[in-house]
Formats: structure tokens, C-alpha cells, sequence
């Protein structure tokens, strides 16, 4: 039997131009070297499998090569280069600094620099996880990292930049490394399928590279792990199957039935998605980003955002197209509010449940309003178009009809006067209306602006607090009782005895004032609020009131309060 060897390492990259989705970092090294400018010390941070180690054993691959290809690559042909394929290079130093972190390995690692190549121009010291080297390691590092020998180069790489300590990061080149797109790991991936003769379908390449989250040797362990899986054959269904990802159907299927209020189909999806063992947050936020893919099937110019296949993107762009922009945007609120309370809730199936029944019940309620609105509309063309004159209201009446005119005003209406036709069938003759004038004023009260006296004003009062007190509001009630009241200049002013009750009153005041005004009658009533300031005895209702007076009765206490640095609730 052969021994295999994982796809990670038999496709790794030995050239610039074959790293994946890092084009921006090669393109920079490539003219370092053609141009030779070349530092003495890099550093690569990012994500794991994202081409850090393979870049730094190019890089020293290609700045030894005695023979650059026109494009600043290696030749694979010089001794050089033969010796980097076969790993035999003295070139190369490798060192792992998760498990060789102390000051004493960074020493031997000094003391190694001093050491030219023996073939060569330099010699590379690739340390790996760098962030994992101790503060003392690090300082020891630093003065060769400055000024090493001509021949030493050094390429730190590290998935954790932040850890690094600036002293270092001033001394070396820094280069980010980026997430790779799922599109070009999916793409390496069918490469490598159409190498090993493995036939497959672009949904089941397509899941793997989501499932990789950016890292392209993430994604060629699970390529082995699904052809092992499959034999030499991948398809959707199995992939699915074997990495236990929710299939796209059950997102459409839940967002037809919402979209059309079949709410009793969405909780029974939703159980049947739960009985197959998946959890309710993944759940729901695979939801949201199968919305979100909707929202951005909508333009034609969003729908490059879509990681998918073309296939799926032609199902998204059909069922966006049903989507309303305002439901999907409400439908992603409500998931968004319900990934953030789903760890703190104690039912969490029921946590998402109101989700999905509030995305359910979005498109009846905006249907509701719609026809409410229409029917409003209707109404209010009707009375417009419709003059009061010629509107015949059919009545019968068995009493004689009384006809009334009258000075009051009437509501709902400013400056127009209505002249309103009544046909009674059974008492006034054919063709004869009755006629009613009346001025309208715009005003929601019966009466207004009755005169105000200082009875009418305190009664109101009285009235408010005896309302209060039978609604169960005490509190309320007695501050009003206990304070003095009095009503100057359309004003009634309510003196109170501390500082708590006017907090509790000017909270209310607006409603107060309403209501007051509603009693009194008069909209041009106004309501003043102050402590009163009358020198008598003291009641003390807060923390450091009752301090202050137990304080003054016995000084100690304030020395106490000194002494113990103690702090008094406010």
C-alpha cells in the first residue's frame, strides 16, 4: 500500500504565483527580490491555513535560486532549489516557538547566525507561533533581530499579532494575511478533485469552502475526510450528511411558509430540524444569513456577495423576488434580537420560536395595514368628493323631527361651516330639507376657556387627587394632601416639603398638567412645582438626610464616617 499523503501538503504551493488567494503578499516579495531589497526581518500574521509558513519556504526557496525566472520565481532546476523540493536545504531553519519558547532556545538559535550558508547566498530562520515566546525570550531576540549577520534573514509568522511586543513589530516588515474567499478555495479544491480523478458536484465543493471559514488547508482536510467518506464520488446530499450542516431547502422552505403566514408549517419545520439534532442557534443564525442573502439577491448588483453557486444563486435571486425589502429587513431585526438573548434565555427553543412567529405573522400585519389604510383612504375621498349638501341620509323616523339651531360649537373641523341635508322619509314631505348651521372649532373639549378662579383651579386639583387615590395611587394622593397648594395668574403652585416628592411630581407633570387643565376646564391653566422653603422642622427621606440630622445631634458619627472612608447611599 502506497502511504498517502493529505492534499494540504501534496498540492502545497512551491511557487508565488500558486498561492491561493495571497496576491497582494507575493506580488510584494516577488519584487523585493527582482528589485533586491530584500529586509532582514518579516513578520506574517493571520488566520491559520492561510498560506503563512508555505509563503516564508518560498521565499527562502526563491532568494537562494541561482537562476530567477523573467517573473522572479524559482527555477526548480539549480542545486539550490533541487535541495528545497527535496528538504535536504541547509538554508532553511524552522523553529516552533509553541514548544521551544525559553530564553535558552532563542540563544542556541543566535548562536546558529553566526554560521554562513554553504550554498547560497542566505540563510532563512522561519520561527512559527512566534507570539508563544516569552517577554524574556523576546528581549533576547532583540538586538540580533536588529542588525543580524548579511547572510540571516528571519520570517516570524503568528495567527495572533497582538501579542506581539512592539519592540519586535518595529523591526520587522509586517504583512496580514487575509481570509481566503470561498470561491478560490473552492476552486483549489476542484483542482485537486480533477487531479485525483475524483468526480464531484460544485454544491458539495461549495459547502466545504464554507465550512473551511477562510482557511484553505482547513478545507483540503475536510476534502480528504469526505472523499474518504464518499469513495470517488462527492455529492450535496452527502457532504451534508457527513458534516452535519442544515441543508439550503429547509431556509427556503421556512421562508415560503413565512412569507405566506403558514405558521403551523414553520413550527413543525422548525421541530423537525431540532429532532435531526442540529442547535437552535445555529439555527437561527443560518436563518439570518439566508435572509441576508435574499436581501442581497434583490439588486443585480449585490448579488456578487452571494459565496454560492451559480445554481443556488439563481434559486435565491427567484425567491427574492417574492420578498418585500421591508420584510426582510424587520425578519432580520427580529433574528438579530433573538441571537443576542438566546444564551441568557432559559427556554431557548421558545426563544426562537417567537422569533419565527413574528417573521410569520410580518406579512399579515403589513397586509392588515395596508387595507386599513385603503379603506381610510376610500372614506376620506368619499367625504371629499361627496359635498355635505348633496349627501342624503335614508331615515325613518316615527317622531315629528325637531328642528334646533344652535351656537355651540361643534368639533373636529376649523373654520367651516356645514349646511347638512336630512330627507325623512316618513315625516317631512319630498324635496324639503332641514337645515342645520353650526361654527366648528377645532378643539377635542366640550366646553373651553371658562374662567378661572381660584375655586375652580383647587378643585381641580382636589378632583386629580382623588382619582389618583382610587386608582390605588396613595402615594401620590399624599403628597398632594400634604403640600401647600395655592393659584396665582392662571397658575397653580404646589410647594412641596422635600426634594423626593418633587421628583416623584415633575416625572408626571406633563400628564398632570393635562388632566388638571381637562378639570379646571381651561386649557391656558399652568402648573408650578417647587421645594418649599419655609424654615421649620426638617423630615428627613433620603440616606444622607437621615445622616446629616443623626450627625448633628451626635458629632461622632461624622468622625466615624472619616475615619472608615465610608460612603453614604444617595
Amino acid at each position: 500500500m502506497d502511504d498517502f499523503i493529505v492534499s494540504a501538503r501534496k498540492y502545497r504551493p512551491q511557487h508565488f504565483n500558486t498561492v491561493v488567494g495571497q496576491s497582494h503578499i507575493t506580488n510584494t516579495l516577488k519584487q523585493a527580490i527582482k528589485n533586491g531589497k530584500i529586509a532582514q526581518a518579516y513578520l506574517f500574521c493571520g488566520p491559520r491555513g492561510v498560506g503563512k509558513t508555505t509563503c516564508a519556504r518560498i521565499f527562502a526557496k526563491t532568494i537562494n535560486c541561482t537562476n530567477l525566472t523573467s517573473e522572479g520565481e524559482a527555477c526548480d532546476a539549480c542545486e539550490s532549489c533541487l535541495s528545497f523540493n527535496s528538504g535536504a536545504s541547509l538554508n532553511v531553519y524552522e523553529l516552533d516557538a509553541a514548544s521551544n519558547n525559553s530564553v535558552e532556545d532563542i540563544r542556541n538559535l543566535v548562536d546558529q547566525v553566526r554560521f554562513a550558508p554553504q550554498l547560497g547566498d542566505y540563510k532563512v530562520y522561519v520561527i512559527d507561533e512566534v507570539h508563544m515566546l516569552s517577554n524574556a525570550a523576546f528581549n533576547a531576540f532583540l538586538k540580533t533581530l536588529e542588525e543580524p549577520p548579511k547572510h540571516a534573514k528571519f520570517i516570524l509568522a503568528t495567527t495572533e499579532k497582538h501579542k506581539i511586543i512592539p519592540t519586535i513589530l518595529s523591526r520587522c516588515q509586517v504583512f496580514s494575511f487575509n481570509r481566503i474567499k470561498a470561491e478560490d478555495i473552492t476552486d483549489q479544491l476542484a483542482h485537486i478533485a480533477n487531479r485525483e480523478h475524483i468526480t464531484f458536484e460544485p454544491e458539495a465543493l461549495q459547502i466545504i469552502s464554507q465550512k473551511a471559514d477562510g482557511g484553505l488547508r482547513d478545507a483540503c482536510s475536510i476534502f480528504d475526510q469526505m472523499v474518504t467518506f464518499t469513495g470517488n464520488h462527492l455529492t450535496y446530499k452527502a457532504v451534508v450528511e457527513n458534516l452535519h450542516v442544515l441543508d439550503y431547502d429547509y431556509y427556503f422552505k421556512l421562508t415560503d411558509a413565512a412569507l405566506n403566514g403558514r405558521l403551523p408549517e414553520v413550527m413543525v419545520t422548525f421541530d423537525e430540524i431540532l429532532k435531526k439534532g442540529f442547535d437552535g442557534h445555529n439555527f437561527i443564525i443560518g436563518f439570518g444569513e439566508h435572509l441576508r442573502n435574499l436581501l442581497v439577491s434583490k439588486d443585480q448588483f449585490t448579488v456578487q456577495l452571494l459565496e454560492v453557486s451559480e445554481a443556488l444563486k439563481q434559486r435565491f435571486s427567484q425567491q427574492a423576488q417574492l420578498c418585500a425589502i421591508p420584510f426582510l429587513l424587520k425578519s432580520l431585526a427580529v433574528i438579530n434580537k433573538c441571537d443576542i438573548h438566546y444564551k441568557a434565555a432559559k427556554n431557548q427553543r421558545l426563544q426562537v420560536e417567537i422569533a419565527l412567529m413574528q417573521i410569520s405573522y410580518l406579512n399579515t400585519a403589513s397586509q392588515d395595514a395596508e387595507k386599513k389604510n385603503e379603506l381610510n383612504s376610500e372614506s376620506d375621498n368619499r367625504l371629499n368628493n361627496k359635498t355635505l349638501e348633496q349627501a342624503v341620509i335614508p331615515a325613518k323616523f316615527s317622531a315629528q323631527p325637531v328642528i334646533q339651531t344652535s351656537n355651540k360649537p361643534l368639533v373636529g373641523f376649523t373654520d367651516l361651516k356645514i349646511k347638512s341635508q336630512f330627507l325623512l322619509q316618513n315625516n317631512v314631505p319630498t324635496g324639503q330639507t332641514i337645515v342645520i348651521e353650526a361654527d366648528v372649532v377645532n378643539d377635542p373639549q366640550e366646553t373651553i376657556d371658562i374662567e378661572l378662579s381660584a375655586e375652580r383651579a383647587l378643585n381641580a386639583v382636589k378632583q386629580f387627587a382623588d382619582e389618583k387615590v382610587s386608582t390605588g395611587n396613595k402615594q401620590l394622593y399624599a403628597t398632594l394632601t400634604s403640600s401647600k397648594i395655592s393659584f396665582t395668574d392662571k397658575t397653580i403652585l404646589i410647594e412641596l416639603n422635600n426634594e423626593v416628592q418633587k421628583e416623584m411630581l415633575v416625572g408626571i407633570k406633563q400628564d398632570m398638567l393635562d388632566e388638571l387643565r381637562k378639570l379646571a376646564k381651561n386649557r391656558l391653566l399652568q402648573l408650578e412645582i417647587k421645594v418649599s422653603e419655609v424654615v421649620g422642622e426638617v423630615k428627613a427621606y433620603k440616606p444622607a438626610d437621615k445622616f446629616k440630622l443623626m450627625a448633628e445631634k451626635n458629632p461622632a458619627l461624622m468622625d466615624l464616617k472619616k475615619r472608615f472612608d465610608l460612603d453614604i447611599e444617595y
